[in-house]
């Protein structure tokens, strides 16, 4: 079987017969409701959105660090100074 892609070739008519609906499902009051789902929602809010123990971690991790380096900013100069100089 030899497929041929053109795109900017229009697609003909194709022999298909009349288009049948599918038969639409009516949502009903006695699906099954999923059990638990109170409980899972309230075990889920008594989550915390953050673990301290890793928020003091990366904080103090983060106070240490002095951002950028000295020498990335000395290497945006340079490139900078080369450029202007053209």
């Amino acid at each position: 079987m030899e497929i041929e892609f053109t795109p900017s070739q229009i697609a003909g008519p194709t022999a298909a017969g009349p288009i049948k609906a599918r038969p639409q499902v009516a949502a009903t009051s006695d699906s099954p409701q999923l059990q638990g789902m109170a409980e899972l929602q309230r075990k889920l809010d008594d989550l915390a959105l953050t673990r301290p123990d890793k928020m003091d971690a990366a904080r103090s991790a983060l106070a240490d660090v002095k951002y950028p380096p000295d020498e990335l900013l000395n290497g945006i100069a340079h490139l900078l100074a080369i450029t202007l100089k053209q």
